[in-house]
């Protein structure tokens, strides 16, 4: 309800996130070369680093592939240390909303331990691809998790005591910079990919909705974009993640926090917080995309391979 976010009862809430590390999605599509060596790429050694700066004291949440821990413990646990959240994007960046009851429960499961193991508590999900399962909303809550944040699903609290926290794909840096999500951009939209000033512009356009209905929304950002290409982050992309935090840390009319702050704000006042009708994936929803994003495959020798179907 309007006016009821977080102690200080502000109109809306909203929490900037992170989605994907490492090469563990490109391993999971086909699109790294087997004879490659891991453990040096640019999202989690360069563009982590200079997002981790330009957050200041603002606290954000970071969903990892568990692929991560065993190659990055360093990164990892540099988060935690700072104070952000660490949430569940699945084991190795699989299509979860494809999984059956079964699949899921053995996925979450052995997440949980593996993040256990670096002593992280996983207290939500960002499924992904963004997209739940169809038996999510009864598997997250019965091994303990609190949230799940998927794409295009109202924001509520469903009967089974799980909170559902709505990812705007229309607030995701995927919408202005990969040519494979632009659909998704409600600012200037069109086929090209935008600026790192139309990301600041229309990220905001789409808070000012979500206080208009007194809503939480969260900001999806990945590390991996903000390097234009492998050899260099981008500063000004690094300097819009700044500004649109210091632009929601001092508006008066927004609870800035975690996730896993704003589910258990939820869950506690649950009776303000209807449930969505279901976690169903929207309608333009198709597994393929992921599998069919190409991108070059990189041999260990540093030599470009041809493109191949996934």
């Amino acid at each position: 309800m309007p006016g009821q976010w977080g102690p200080e009862t502000k109109r809306a809430a909203v929490s900037v996130t992170f989605d994907n590390l490492g090469e563990a999605s490109d391993i999971e599509f086909s699109r790294w070369a087997s004879d490659r060596p891991v453990g040096k790429h640019h999202s989690v050694l360069r563009d982590l680093p200079a997002i981790i700066d330009v957050l200041g004291h603002a606290k954000a949440t970071f969903f990892i592939e568990a692929w991560n821990l065993p190659v990055y413990p360093a990164a990892v646990h540099s988060l935690a240390e700072a104070g952000h959240e660490i949430g569940c994007h699945g084991m190795r960046h699989e299509i979860w909303g494809v999984l059956t009851a079964d699949q899921e429960l053995d996925h979450i499961k052995r997440c949980q331990q593996d993040f256990a193991d670096h002593g992280i508590e996983l207290l939500g999900l960002r499924p992904p691809g963004g997209i739940a399962a169809p038996n999510s909303g009864h598997v997250l809550p019965a091994v303990g998790l609190r949230y799940i944040s998927p794409f295009s699903v109202p924001t509520g609290v469903l009967d089974s005591g799980l909170a559902v926290l709505e990812c705007s794909q229309a607030a995701s840096d995927v919408a202005f910079y990969s040519p494979a999500f632009t659909q998704l951009r409600k600012y200037k939209p069109g086929p090209e990919t935008l600026s790192p000033e139309d990301l600041v512009q229309g990220v905001m356009a789409e808070v000012e909705t979500s206080i208009a209905v007194g809503g939480f929304m969260a900001i999806l950002c990945h590390p991996h974009l903000q390097s234009p290409t492998p050899e260099r982050t981008d500063p000004a992309r690094i300097e819009a993640i700044g500004e649109i935090v210091r632009r929601l840390s001092t508006d008066d009319r927004l609870w800035f926090t975690t996730c896993a702050h704003a589910a258990r704000w939820m869950l506690d006042h649950r009776e303000e917080f209807p449930p969505p009708p279901s976690l169903d994936p929207p309608a333009w929803w198709d597994p393929s995309i992921y599998r069919n994003i190409k991108r070059p495959i990189i041999s260990s020798s540093g030599i470009e391979e041809p493109l191949r179907a996934s």
